[in-house]
């Protein structure tokens, strides 16, 4: 989608060098545990701010006592959706380049000191997701091969593995999020596919992201909408509303068909399973 880039202009010497963009619906039981593991990065906090966007409407002041460095922003009205609240989220932001945490997601220690350096030289860079079940155990790992050298992450594998994947990425280079289903994984593959067709995979970087019984993809009906996305995507893509370039553009149809093939097989095979990521582990194991 068209650059976000509309925010007055600020000093380099102003700046802080990462902003972290955490969407806040519904997150008072599981927002502590995020800023915790930003605050555990060890980062100073004037290298670092943490922008709130919150989406529901309710008060988060109390998470101000994490550092002096969070800001809080919010809507016009509540439930916008996650795509419009990370949106906010980049508009209210300060720093020279952009993570991205849910709420109820955490980052291991060292996240932020493994990613920066590719990201600083790249433009952009992503660490591993490791997704935990409901009752906190260890489901499995997205970007295993990462695991013995730093690699390359394709377009195509956004389709291979059909998963979440966080950027570290510097603020020029941000496209709008959509307001839909999956739109964290689109704004992924653009961002990626505006720099080039890959960027540095960083093993030593390790997102878990934590399964939900009250989130937004684990609400009834989620994986009709999901498919109903991906198709959409696809459609934009084609049609040149985004920022694909032309010579990547059927890779990113491609990888979007083939997510949206493994939702399918969920919706037709996985009812037995507790989640899209249970079905996924055991098909790939």
């Amino acid at each position: 989608m068209k650059s976000i880039n509309r925010i007055p202009p600020i000093r380099i010497s102003q700046m802080p060098m990462v902003s972290v963009i955490i969407p806040v619906f519904r997150a008072k039981s599981t927002l502590e545990r995020a800023l915790l593991s930003v605050k555990a990065q060890g980062w100073p906090e004037k290298d670092i701010e943490i922008v709130l966007s919150i989406d529901d409407g309710e008060n988060y002041n109390w998470a101000k006592k994490y550092g002096s460095h969070i800001k809080l922003c919010y809507g016009l009205a509540p439930a916008t959706g996650a795509g419009p609240a990370r949106n906010r989220g980049i508009l209210a932001a300060s720093g020279q380049f952009l993570a991205f945490l849910d709420a109820d997601d955490q980052w291991a220690n060292g996240y932020l000191d493994a990613l920066y350096p590719a990201a600083k030289t790249y433009g952009l860079a992503f660490g591993q997701t490791v997704i935990h079940a409901h009752d906190g155990s260890r489901l499995m790992r997205l970007g295993d091969a990462a695991d013995q050298n730093n690699s390359q992450l394709k377009i195509d594998d956004f389709g291979h593995w059909p998963g979440s994947f966080h950027p570290l990425m510097r603020r020029q280079i941000t496209p709008y999020f959509l307001n839909q289903p999956a739109q964290d994984v689109f704004h992924a593959i653009e961002s990626m596919a505006a720099i080039g067709q890959q960027a540095p995979l960083v093993a030593a970087a390790r997102y878990q992201l934590n399964l939900n019984t009250e989130s937004v993809t684990a609400s009834a009906g989620f994986s009709h909408r999901l498919d109903r996305s991906y198709r959409q995507m696809g459609q934009l893509v084609l049609s040149g509303q985004t920022q694909v370039p032309r010579a990547s553009q059927h890779r990113v149809i491609r990888a979007l068909q083939n997510r949206r093939n493994w939702n399918q097989r969920f919706m037709r095979d996985g009812h037995d399973y507790p989640s899209f990521y249970h079905f996924l582990a055991d098909s790939i194991a």
